[in-house]
Formats: structure tokens, sequence, C-alpha cells
């Protein structure tokens, strides 16, 4: 298998979890340990592996070699790292306010984007808009799913949730656009978005530490439990069973997870 040498090589602090079953049959384990321990882990599309310990951003290439690194101590410690477009990294600093756009070398693009300016001064999270350049936040104190384009200028605003959906637990947790739709996730469920903030769907499922989404189906993560949701009957159905991961996340058409002590990994197959 590809991915297993790759990972053997630069000895990341993740795992590989393949998965295209709709339910898994025997699950296999390998464990090994990390190269390097950091508070939060991503991997982009290309491979490239993202450590952020308090304020500092190291990107390492798929041979595990440190090749860039960005640091402001000024704003202090990175809340949120965006790399759904590996081109334009966003980092949120939450306590400041601040976004950062960043190019592939970890060079800041232009100058910070300051949300206290733009009176939203409780976002709890942000993603990427590869639709049209711009970035979508959640603004926890007006309970509101908000864009703004690359001018800084807010383009949309979706009303408070609370009104539009009055059975929605809030808040929401994290949001992830893919193929022109918003993915905005709570405790308990995932709400599904298009570019202009119409809703479309609502799943029952639990992926506020893991959402994987495929053209098939959704998974989300939960801790405990790896979950399904077919688009096609609508059925949901438990892949795996594990709490041994603090996130699990997407890398083409695998799974990647991070344990939770981040100093080891394993690498489990889940058969066809």
């Amino acid at each position: 298998m590809k991915y297993w040498k790759w990972i053997l090589i630069i000895k990341t602090s993740i795992l590989f979890l393949v998965c295209k079953s709709i339910i898994c049959q025997e699950i296999n384990e390998t464990k090994f340990n990390i190269f390097s321990k950091s508070e939060i882990t991503e991997i982009d599309q290309y491979g490239f592996v993202y450590h952020i310990n308090k304020d500092n951003l190291i990107k390492y290439s798929p041979l595990g070699e440190v090749i860039y690194n960005y640091s402001n101590k000024l704003l202090g410690n990175i809340t949120q790292l965006d790399i759904s477009n590996p081109l334009r990294p966003l980092l949120f600093y939450k306590d400041q306010g601040v976004i950062l756009a960043l190019d592939n070398t970890l060079s800041l693009q232009k100058s910070e984007i300051s949300l206290n300016e733009l009176e939203l001064y409780q976002t709890n999270c942000i993603s990427n808009s590869n639709f049209d350049n711009g970035i979508w936040l959640y603004d926890l104190d007006v309970n509101e799913i908000i864009k703004i384009n690359y001018l800084s200028e807010i383009t949309f605003k979706s009303g408070n949730l609370s009104v539009i959906l009055p059975k929605m637990n809030f808040p929401i947790l994290k949001m992830k656009e893919k193929n022109k739709k918003l993915y905005a996730v709570t405790s308990d469920q995932v709400f599904i978005l298009d570019q202009y903030g119409s809703l479309l769907n609502i799943i029952n499922i639990n992926a506020k530490k893991g959402l994987i989404i495929n053209e098939k189906n959704l998974m989300g993560y939960d801790g405990d439990f790896l979950t399904k949701y077919n688009y096609l009957d609508f059925k949901i159905d438990t892949i795996y069973k594990t709490n041994k991961y603090y996130k699990i996340t997407q890398y083409q058409d695998q799974l990647i997870g991070v344990l939770n002590n981040k100093s080891e990994a394993d690498l489990i197959i889940i058969p066809n």
C-alpha cells in the first residue's frame, strides 16, 4: 500500500484509516512512533503536514523535512488553521479577533483581517471559501454565519440561526466548505448550506472530532464512534468504535486519525 510506505518514511503523528466500505468486517492495527509532537496536526491534499505549537506553525514535506514556518508573537496562540485551500492557509487568532491569510510558503499574503473592526467580536470558527476566495465565519454573539470577501467586506449574513433553525443545538463548533457547499458542525448535527446560505440538508450525526465528506456519503467522528451517513438511502451506520483519537480527518481517499496522546500512532485498515 503506497500510503503505508509514505507514512513509515515520515513517521508522522497520524494514522491512516482506509475505509471505503459501508460496514467494516475486520480491523487491523499497527502501532508506530511519531517524529514530532504538536498541539494541532493537519495534513493537506498534497501530503504536506502542518504542526502548531502555541504561536508557531511548521510545515513539513511528505518526507518529514521542515520546509517553512510562521510565527507572530504579537498575536499570541493560534486557535485554528484552515488548509482546505493549501495555496491560502488561514490562521485564526480567536483571542485577538484576527485572521491571517498566508501562501503555500507560509508567507503573509496581505495585512491582517481584524474581525473587531467588522464588529464580529465573538467569532468562534472560520473556513476558507474556494468558490469566491472569501471566508466563512460563525459569530457566537449574534448566532450568525457570515461571509466576507477578499476585501474584508461582509457579503452575507444568515440572520439569527436560532430563529431560522429552532431545533438546532448551538453553537457551531467548526465549518468546512467542499464542492461549493458549506458544512456547519454542532455537537450532534451537521447542517449543509449552499453558497448563498440556503439550508440544503440537516444530518443527525456527531462530527465534532472529525468530518469527512465524500461523493456518496458523509462521515462523522465524535471521539467514540466513526459513523457514516449515506446520501442515497439516508441510512446511518456505525463503522468503527474507538476512543483512541482526538480527531479524524481526510487525506484524498484516506482517513487520518491523530491519537489522543499525540506521541504515537496506529495504522488501522478497514477492508472493503
